[in-house]
C-alpha cells in the first residue's frame, strides 16, 4: 500500500463522515490543544514552585552569611583593637623595663589570648594561626623582659649580659611587630578595607 492509497482511504472516511468528521476532527484538535495547555501549566506551577524554594533557600543563606560577616567583622575589631592595645604596652615596656609595666603587659597579654580564643569560632583559620604565632613572640618577649628585671634586681649584675638580653629582646619585638604588620593587611582584607 503506498502513501497516496492511505491518503485515499483517509480522504474518503472524512468524506464518508461528513460534516461529522469535520466536526470530530475539530474537538480533537480542541481538546489536544487544552490537555497540552493544562499540562503547559502544569510544569510552570511546577518549575515555579522550585524557583521559589531556591530562592527561599538562597534567602536563608543570604541571612545566615551576613550575621556571620557581621559577627567575624566584630570580633576582627576587637582583635585588632587588643591586639595593638598590646603593641602599645610592649612599646611602653621597650622604654623603660620595670615591674609595673610588665605586669600591664601581661594583663593586657592575657585578656589579647582571651580575646583570639572567644573569636576562634569566627576568624579565619590562618589568621587564627597568625594570631597564637603573634601571641606567642609577645609571650617570648614578656618572659625576656621579666628576666631582664629580675636580673638587673640582683646586686652586681653583669651590664654586657644585660645588654645580650635588650638585644635579644628587641629581636623578639622586632618579630612580633612584623607579625603584627602581617596580621594588620589580612584582617584589613577580610573586612573589605584594602
Amino acid at each position: 500500500m503506498t502513501t497516496a492509497d492511505i491518503t485515499k482511504i483517509v480522504l474518503g472516511i472524512l468524506a464518508a463522515l461528513g460534516g461529522g468528521g469535520a466536526i470530530v476532527l475539530g474537538l480533537s484538535n480542541y481538546f489536544g490543544q487544552l490537555l497540552a495547555t493544562r499540562y503547559e501549566e502544569k510544569i510552570k506551577a511546577k518549575f515555579q514552585n522550585e524557583i521559589n524554594e531556591y530562592q527561599s533557600q538562597l534567602d536563608i543563606i543570604k541571612q545566615t552569611t551576613i550575621r556571620y560577616s557581621d559577627r567575624q567583622f566584630e570580633h576582627y575589631s576587637k582583635l585588632w583593637a587588643s591586639l595593638y592595645d598590646l603593641k602599645l604596652l610592649a612599646d611602653d615596656l621597650w622604654e623603660q623595663a620595670t615591674s609595673v609595666r610588665l605586669e600591664r603587659f601581661s594583663r593586657q597579654l592575657k585578656s589579647t589570648k582571651t580575646e583570639i580564643e572567644k573569636a576562634s569560632l569566627f576568624i579565619e583559620d590562618s589568621h587564627y594561626k597568625e594570631l597564637t604565632e603573634t601571641i606567642k613572640h609577645f609571650s617570648d618577649y614578656q618572659i625576656g623582659k621579666s628576666d631582664l628585671i629580675n636580673y638587673r634586681q640582683v646586686n652586681g649584675y653583669d651590664e654586657y649580659f644585660v645588654q645580650q638580653m635588650i638585644v635579644d629582646n628587641g629581636l623578639k619585638k622586632s618579630a612580633f611587630e612584623s607579625l603584627i604588620l602581617d596580621v594588620k593587611a589580612d584582617l584589613k582584607k577580610q573586612i573589605g578595607g584594602a
